[in-house]
């Protein structure tokens, strides 16, 4: 964890970055004692800044509006000696992702610590489920099965996309159905229940590759194997139908 201090007191930051490093062996401090050698040693290496709010040419609000230009989303950690509700305030509406005042006791680099080490987990774990969604989405415009990109909202499914492929084998135009709940389009109420366990599964984490379900087309029934792709965060994910409907017909006849 790379971690960029900028504090115009030399002490602190040295202090600062001898603490950090003490507690916690992942993590690696880099200093600056002004405005240009920080957004000078910014770079896409860095993990997070941690920044002193008063400041000579620039204060902290000031930095993290300059960091935010090129790195909208990078952790943001207001440290600093001049503590007030108006400063804390104002550093929220600005979108620092968190604020300490400084202390004289170990304890308090102990808290920096591990709100750096928090605020990076969570970065990178944003980051990865980024990645994934792109990744998945390059895959869901060239998949030739029904597939739809869902969004849980309140336990529901709720469509933020369908596929060609979706809208050929269901008949469900796109405009009718994205920002519906997917369960209240295609699942009839003698498979509720098991929607129901499915959706459990997905809001989990985990994957299913071949359940056999049966949907509502706008032809009527039909039965299909669903496979389901998770988002990291578990927000939501992916889910694919494969139509069996002739198979299964063959099999039973």
């Amino acid at each position: 964890v790379t971690v960029l201090h900028v504090d115009d007191e030399p002490g602190s930051v040295d202090l600062a970055a001898a603490y950090l490093e003490r507690q916690d062996d992942r993590i690696t401090v880099t200093t600056a004692t002004n405005v240009s050698d920080a957004t000078a040693q910014l770079s896409a290496t860095t993990d997070c800044v941690i920044s002193d709010y008063e400041m000579p040419m620039m204060d902290g609000i000031e930095l993290l509006s300059t960091v935010r230009e090129e790195y909208p989303e990078l952790p943001f950690i207001l440290f600093t000696g001049k503590g007030s509700e108006e400063i804390a305030s104002e550093a929220i509406s600005a979108g620092v992702t968190d604020y300490l005042q400084k202390g004289t006791n170990v304890e308090q680099y102990t808290l920096l610590a591990n709100r750096v080490l928090n605020a990076v987990t969570q970065y990178n774990a944003e980051l990865r489920a980024d990645t994934e969604r792109q990744r998945f989405q390059s895959l869901f415009d060239e998949l030739t099965q029904p597939a739809v990109e869902v969004e849980f909202e309140a336990n529901e499914p709720i469509i933020q996309a369908v596929n060609s492929a979706f809208e050929a084998v269901f008949g469900y135009p796109a405009a009718d159905t994205v920002g519906q709940s997917l369960d209240a389009i295609i699942v009839p109420e003698t498979d509720s229940a098991t929607a129901e366990q499915i959706n459990q599964l997905f809001r989990s984490g985990e994957q299913l590759d071949a359940q056999e379900v049966t949907r509502q087309t706008e032809d009527g029934l039909r039965e299909f194997l669903l496979q389901t792709a998770p988002f990291d965060d578990r927000t939501g994910g992916f889910v694919i139908y494969t139509d069996i409907t002739e198979r299964k017909q063959r099999e039973e006849k």
